[in-house]
């Protein structure tokens, strides 16, 4: 047999191979779906943790928080996005106020619920785009590239990709960075599909989907770029108009939300920029918010540079998948995807916060993983003829426009219940049921829990303090506190009527024990237990998660 009879039959059989795919996609998906849940249960395994903590920012403390008083309509200064807290707060009606003991559910949502979801979003934009074949390979990556990447990087980085990222990006933590990054992505899918003829909508419900991701995480605003240059590029002006109609009630929502909570609308400052810039009543404060350097760019770089195998190809890969798909002829897809991962990089990546060296800069820009993902995916169009020789297999599956009450359906959980939420709950007043935990580097709202009991037993001149705890879902170790002030250990104080008590304490000790002797303390003191964890186990490092009620010396 000719190695030119070889070739034919074997090209033959990959024509059948190829066809028998892409008439099964629920046989395909759902063998990825499974094998992305079991490979997330081997990393979850694999990956440092301490029973259900993973490593996390700090972030997921006051969520869960925010969550639990929002389960009782109690409203604290809202510092976080609404969407995230409203969907944990029916889960700590059964666990408690704290993220440690939510984060078997929280697991369970990402993981099994939240993950299949972005998996099978990730599937339906790149076969919208370049036809079942291209989502086929686009989701294959997105099972998989977490996990080839991990050889790719330095064994020194090996500790803040596996341990700290990882976790995060594949939904084994309470922060709302993996919520953030599925309900961007399932808004671009809407969008693309609503740059088809007729698709009002679908373009609607981008819209609310995306609104719900502003609602979650403010910066995720940034996808607007890539949307107003997709509806542009298309010239599609009705479903642009429905995009934004769609988008409006959550921005109004989080406006309120913001009020409510804080009293104010933290984009608009007051007194002291108005006073340095000389500004009217009002002030927009976009330095807060936005911060781009170039210099802390090209030193991110060196950074990956010295951690990854490749940083070219990394770097120039988004560039050959835009070209790939202007090759395809997808102009409004390409200025979609290009918009919305080159708005999150300059906004994001050029910032400070962003380092790759601290790790950070990875969990920040997870909104636009999908965008880079989906043009390295795009990167085999690239070769000449291979579009043409596959024909009518990169044409994308013909789709029916989404009817309208799905679009309400949507908005209703995503704007209805959490305004009625938040326009029914109170603002929390002293003695208030969080305290505030202040570092250099900002605070955190922390639950007061009455399940934590402490005792106090005077013995000679000292004070013996034992508690009751638990059981929490990891390995705990604990900090006693006093506070030798009369009157309360919080100092409270309100802002255009929210209030926030801060916590006034000194720190005595850190044990693993259940109890503490505090050999001369001085008259009138009060103590207090915090509940502390982190992933690695150590009482060095971690937050408080919990705080016990106050309890006075005994006499």
């Amino acid at each position: 047999m000719s190695v030119l009879s070889v070739s034919v039959s074997a090209a033959r059989g990959a024509s059948r191979t190829l066809d028998a795919l892409v008439a099964r996609p629920r046989w395909v998906l759902g063998t990825l779906v499974a094998t992305e849940i079991v490979l997330t249960v081997l990393l979850a395994g694999a990956a440092t943790h301490n029973g259900w903590v993973y490593y996390q920012g700090g972030d997921q403390i006051i969520n869960t928080t925010t969550g639990w008083l929002l389960g009782q309509l109690k409203l604290p200064p809202t510092e976080v996005g609404y969407f995230w807290p409203l969907l944990q707060a029916p889960i700590t009606w059964f666990t408690g106020p704290s993220f440690v003991q939510a984060m078997p559910a929280i697991a369970v949502l990402n993981v099994v619920v939240l993950g299949p979801v972005a998996l099978l979003a990730f599937y339906a934009l790149a076969s919208s785009i370049g036809g079942r074949l291209l989502g086929y390979w686009a989701a294959l990556l997105w099972v998989v590239a977490p996990f080839i990447a991990i050889p790719l990087f330095d064994p020194r980085y090996h500790t803040r990709w596996v341990a700290q990222f990882l976790p995060q990006a594949l939904g084994l933590t309470a922060m709302p960075d993996f919520l953030s990054m599925v309900l961007v992505l399932l808004a671009a899918l809407f969008v693309v599909r609503s740059l088809a003829p007729e698709r009002v909508w679908d373009a609607a419900l981008a819209g609310v989907f995306f609104g719900a991701a502003v609602g979650t995480k403010p910066p995720n605003i940034l996808l607007g770029v890539g949307a107003a240059l997709g509806y542009l590029v298309a010239r599609r002006w009705r479903e642009a108009v429905a995009f934004g109609v769609g988008t409006l009630p959550a921005l109004l929502l989080l406006a309120f939300w913001k009020y409510r909570g804080l009293g104010e609308l933290p984009v608009l400052a007051y007194d002291q920029v108005r006073l340095a810039a000389g500004a009217g009543p009002l002030a927009l404060d976009l330095h807060r918010y936005v911060d781009i350097s170039w210099s802390h760019w090209r030193n991110e770089m060196d950074s990956l540079q010295e951690y990854f195998w490749s940083p070219r190809i990394a770097q120039w890969a988004p560039f050959a998948g835009l070209f790939a798909l202007l090759r395809l002829r997808r102009f409004a897809v390409a200025a979609l995807i290009g918009g919305w991962l080159s708005a999150f990089i300059v906004f994001k990546g050029f910032n400070w916060r962003a380092s790759i060296d601290a790790g950070s800069f990875w969990r920040l820009l997870m909104p636009a993983w999908p965008a880079y993902l989906l043009l390295f995916a795009a990167i085999p169009f690239l070769v000449p003829t291979l579009a043409r020789h596959l024909g009518d297999r990169v044409s994308p599956p013909a789709t029916r426009p989404v009817r309208p009450r799905w679009v309400v359906l949507a908005a209703i959980v995503t704007v209805g219940v959490p305004a009625v939420a938040t326009a029914a709950s109170t603002r929390i007043h002293p003695p208030a049921p969080v305290v505030v935990q202040e570092f250099a580097s900002g605070n955190i709202q922390t639950p007061v829990d009455s399940s934590i009991r402490v005792h106090t037993q005077r013995v000679g001149s000292g004070q013996h303090i034992t508690w009751t705890d638990g059981p929490w879902r990891g390995k705990v170790f604990y900090k006693v506190y006093r506070s030798v002030h009369p009157g309360p250990d919080v100092q409270c104080q309100t802002s255009s009527g929210t209030w926030s008590c801060y916590l006034r304490t000194e720190t005595m000790a850190t044990t693993r024990r259940h109890s503490y002797f505090d050999p001369s303390p001085p008259r009138g003191s009060t103590y207090r237990i915090g509940v502390a964890t982190n992933w690695a186990n150590d009482t060095t490092l971690g937050d408080v998660f919990a705080f016990s009620p106050p309890v006075p010396a005994a006499r």
